[in-house]
This record gives structure tokens, C-alpha cells and sequence, in this order.
């Protein structure tokens, strides 16, 4: 495939990405990069195979502390000196009388976090950052920038990196107690400056690699397998909301806990960080081993819940969910084979191994708007109640989460209210001026529904009569016909001429059609997660401005 590589106009991998945006590998001077849009937060499988919020960035206008930082006595002057990456865009912070210091808020589900900002020397030898959350703080430290040491710990820990060109990357880390952090700079006396640049807080115990952020909203997620490693590919999901407040911290009282106690951050989670809770049976007399919450969703629905869960020293787990008429549907989860063990009639569940003991576990069917969602200890294989279970018996839980949906999206991380991921889109000008093209296009998994609609299209800037559009598993042409195509990770669309077009897959043509000829040039591709009916993962786009020869086409599905 590498001599045709050389042909193409348009090469995109993912690989590497921005707010905004993910870049093309062909052309390489930005002409086709993909224009990404999602007006939300989302998660991701990092590269460790550890569920992230994407971006980790939990700061937005990270490299601007004129934006959303509060405090007093705050002395600000703007893109004052050459910050690490070249720009002038570092700020110079002082004070303007007494002492100053500069604060930001922001809401993270309590757990291991890392503040860190990129400082230099102005006139100002130490320099102390903090982080704060609950009653406390969490971390405090006091660096050296002279001398490029930490030189004392207050709260927490710390750590200093020598970034070059005078620049420290100065980090404090600790385990929050509240979902309210405060990240600050303090301690700034008057006459005294200190240069900053960078601020990030992520979730975890280690400065992860700076990210720049601006909104945060529009970050691409480039995703992995569980168990990281290989290549990444570019996910793409409808909108979902998760209507399960605190899906991480099941010692709030917005859980109901029957015969269970819970042990707060006892184990690490998916997420690498410890902030799992233990479940533990503590009445032996009690029919039901559970936490529950009746958060409502906007109507009778059919719906998905999900839990990632792990076995600690009992093996079968359970979710419950009322369905329209308030009766208790379920499924049980054996977490030491990592199977289903009994589904009520009518639904449907899944359980997947996501590296570490634990499983996702996931339940889908009909359900009322405040349905109580259950999650517990099942004492047998094929039932959750009246059957009593010992004291001590444990399984750790994590995550959970409600969305009217027909099937599992990615998980959505919420703290006091429901949260909402907004669908995914990537659209791109494609470098063409006739009626004719080629497009390949290479899928992470085989089979992926039928989708809502053209979620995948290239169709004309001028007009979007006559476009051409295709699906996760199948290609169609519009508009008076279709060509489908069986289910496949590897396809090519080729516009032979204004108005013939083929569709190969697995190494032979499988498909002809001739069309209404088209008068527009196919200029603009659009990859639109808010059509899916299930989650897309693209590990490659190639795009020629012409039309291959048939046994190219071959070549490039073979």
C-alpha cells in the first residue's frame, strides 16, 4: 500500500491532535487537517489502556492567567516574556500592594490530582504553589527557581522539572477531598514578580504531559484498545447524557445503601488512580446487597446502564433497573470468568475485560423515567435477592452510568448533576476539482449497525445535491439508489466518473452502480458521530483526487 500512499492527496492516521483539530500526514503543511467539533468533555482509552478525560487538561485557557483566575492584590501583565514553546505568550505575575496571589476553581470528582504551571525567575527567588479542595489543601509547595530545587513541602508532594531557557515545570499532587478544587500561585509580595506559563490540573499522582487548552471543548479523541499500545484510532460517538450524579463516589448521600457499607478510593480504577470504592456486605439478615439512586431521566425510555466492577473476594455482581411499569429487571455478572450469568427476558447485557481484574458491565432494555438503578453484591449466579450473603464479602465498583441509549457509549464522568457528551464531527476540504475520486476508508471493528444516517459523506461545497455518502458497514450513492455492502474494517468508494461508482472491499470489487451524473466536484468529506447507532473507530483515511485503477483498489482492501 506504501507506492499508493505516494499517489494520495489527502493521508490521515491519527496521530496527532489539537483543540479543534487532527492532523493530516499528507499534505503536512495544514491543508488537510480535519476541523474537529464536539462542544463537551469526553472520555478516551489512553495509550495505557486507562480510561481519561479528554482533554486532561482540566484547566481551560491554560496559558492566559488573566482568564477566570481570581484572587487579591493581583498584578497581571500580559504575554511578557518568551514562554517554553518559543511564544510570547508567558505572563509576568506580581502585586500590587500587601501580598498577591492567584486562584482558579474548578469541579473534579474527589481522587488523586496534579497541579502544575511552567515558572521562571523574574525578581523572585521562591515561589510557592498550592492546591485546595474540601477543608484543606491537598498539596503545597515552595520552589526554588534559582536554583531549580523544591525547596519545601507543605501538604502532598512535589516536583520540579528544568524545562530549558530558565523555564521550571513546578508540580504538587495529593488526593482531594472535595469535588471543588482550587488551584493557586501565591504568596507574591509587592516590589516581586514571578513569570508563569502552562497551568494544567489532571486527574492523578503525576504531571501528565502539558497540554494547551483554550475552551476544552473540542478535543478529538484519539483512542485505544483497553490494554493501550499500537496505534490509536479517531472514536466518534452520537450525543449521550449520564444521569447518575456522584458515578464515582458512592459514599454520597445521593446513594442509598441496603445491607452494604462503602469504603471510599480503596483500589485503583480503570483510570489509574485510587478512587474505586469497596462494596461490603455488613447485614447477614438482609435480602437485598446494594446502593441505588431514582435520578430521573427526561421519559420512558430504552436505556443502558453501565458499571465497571472487579472481584475482590465475591464473585458475582448485579445491575437492576425498573422497566416501564416499575418492575425490577437484572443481570448477573461473574467476575472471576467474566460472563453473563442470567439477563432478564427482554434485555440484553455485556461484560468486557478492561485490563487490571476489572470488567464493564452493561445492561440495556426498557426503563421507567425515575427507574431505581441498583448495583450489588448477587448471591448466587441467577438472582440479587433474598438470599443471604455473609459479612465481609467485597467487589469494588466504579463508574456508573444511565443514558438513553441502545447501547454503551463511552463513559461519562459526572459529580453533583448529569453530564452530557456532544456528538463528534470532523469535516475536512478535500483537494479536488473534478467529478472523480477514490476513498479508503479503515475501520477498528468489523460490524457497526446500521446507522441513523450518511454519517460518512463526500459531497460538493456548492451543493449537496447529487453527494455521495456512506455508512459504518455499508457504502451507498445517493439519491435514487444504494449499494450495500456487507460489514467490513476495510473499504474503498471509488467515483469513476460523474457518474459510475464501485465499492471494494476485502480485496475484490463487490459492487457497481451507475448513477445520475453529477455536475459538482467532490471537495468536502463530513464524519458525523450524531448519525451512529454505535461507536466508530477510525484508524485511517485515505483520499485520491482521481480515480484508481480497479486493481489498485483491490491492492489497498487486500
Amino acid at each position: 500500500m506504501s507506492d499508493l500512499l505516494n499517489k494520495a492527496s489527502l493521508v490521515m492516521v491519527p496521530s496527532g491532535y489539537k483543540e479543534d483539530t487532527v492532523y493530516s500526514v499528507v499534505p503536512s503543511d495544514g491543508s488537510g487537517d480535519l476541523s474537529f467539533t464536539r462542544a463537551s468533555n469526553g472520555t478516551r482509552i489512553n495509550s495505557a489502556g486507562l480510561v481519561e478525560v479528554c482533554p486532561w487538561n482540566l484547566n481551560t485557557n491554560s496559558e492566559d492567567f488573566a482568564t477566570g483566575w481570581s484572587g487579591a492584590n493581583r498584578a497581571l501583565t500580559a504575554d511578557a516574556t518568551t514562554a517554553p514553546n518559543g511564544t510570547t505568550t508567558a505572563d509576568q505575575l506580581g502585586a500590587t500592594g500587601g501580598t498577591a496571589y492567584y486562584a482558579k476553581y474548578i469541579t473534579s470528582p474527589v481522587g488523586a490530582h496534579t497541579f502544575s504551571v511552567f515558572l521562571k525567575y523574574g525578581n523572585r527567588q521562591y515561589q510557592q504553589i498550592y492546591g485546595y479542595s474540601g477543608t484543606a489543601y491537598f498539596a503545597e509547595a515552595t520552589f526554588d527557581l534559582q536554583n531549580g530545587t523544591v525547596y519545601s513541602i507543605q501538604h502532598g508532594n512535589a516536583s520540579i522539572e528544568n524545562v530549558g531557557g530558565g523555564w521550571y515545570r513546578c508540580s504538587i499532587y495529593g488526593t482531594t477531598t472535595g469535588v471543588t478544587i482550587e488551584m493557586g500561585i501565591e504568596n507574591i509580595a509587592v516590589s516581586t514578580y514571578t513569570y508563569a506559563w502552562g497551568a494544567q490540573l489532571n486527574i492523578g499522582s503525576t504531571a501528565k504531559p502539558y497540554f494547551p487548552t483554550t475552551d476544552r471543548l473540542n478535543v478529538p479523541r484519539l483512542t485505544y484498545q483497553n490494554g493501550g499500545g499500537g496505534c490509536p484510532s479517531l472514536l466518534l460517538e452520537k450525543q449521550s447524557t449520564n444521569y447518575i450524579p456522584y458515578s464515582e463516589d458512592y459514599t454520597n448521600a445521593a446513594w442509598t445503601k441496603n445491607g452494604v457499607s462503602v469504603t471510599a478510593n480503596n483500589t485503583t480504577s480503570p483510570d489509574g488512580t485510587q478512587n474505586a470504592d469497596k462494596l461490603t456486605s455488613n447485614d447477614p439478615s438482609g435480602s437485598v446487597y446494594r446502593i441505588y439512586e431514582t435520578a430521573a431521566i427526561p421519559s420512558d425510555s430504552v436505556c443502558t446502564v453501565s458499571c465497571y466492577f472487579k472481584y475482590e473476594n465475591w464473585q458475582y455482581a448485579f445491575i437492576v433497573a425498573d422497566n416501564y411499569s416499575g418492575v425490577g429487571k437484572f443481570v448477573v455478572f461473574d467476575l472471576i470468568n467474566g460472563t453473563n450469568t442470567f439477563v432478564s427476558s427482554g434485555y440484553t447485557a455485556t461484560i468486557s475485560s478492561v485490563g487490571n481484574g476489572w470488567y464493564r458491565c452493561t445492561m440495556t432494555g426498557e426503563m421507567g423515567i425515575t427507574a431505581y438503578c441498583q448495583f450489588g453484591l448477587a448471591p448466587t449466579s441467577t438472582t440479587y435477592n433474598n438470599i443471604s450473603i455473609a459479612n465481609g464479602k467485597n467487589l469494588y465498583l466504579w463508574g456508573t452510568q444511565r443514558e438513553i441509549s441502545s447501547y454503551p457509549t463511552s463513559y461519562i464522568p459526572t459529580t453533583s448533576a448529569s453530564a452530557t457528551r456532544v456528538a463528534d464531527l470532523a469535516t475536512v476540504n478535500l483537494p479536488n476539482t473534478n467529478m472523480t475520486f477514490t476513498a479508503y476508508l479503515e475501520l477498528d471493528e468489523a460490524s457497526l449497525g446500521t446507522p441513523a444516517g450518511d454519517w460518512f459523506g463526500i459531497f460538493s461545497n456548492v451543493s449537496t445535491l447529487g453527494r455521495a455518502y456512506g455508512y459504518a458497514n455499508q457504502f451507498g450513492f445517493a439519491d435514487a439508489y444504494s449499494l450495500g455492502v456487507a460489514s467490513g474494517t476495510k473499504m474503498v468508494w471509488k467515483q469513476e466518473s460523474g457518474s459510475t461508482a464501485k465499492i471494494f472491499k476485502g480485496g475484490a470489487l463487490v459492487g457497481t452502480s451507475t448513477t445520475g451524473t453529477y455536475t459538482d466536484p467532490f471537495n468536502r468529506l463530513r464524519m458525523d458521530g450524531a448519525l451512529l447507532d454505535k461507536p466508530v473507530k477510525i484508524k485511517q483515511f485515505v483520499y485520491f483526487d482521481n480515480a484508481l485503477t480497479d486493481a489498485e483498489c483491490i491492492q489497498l482492501t487486500a
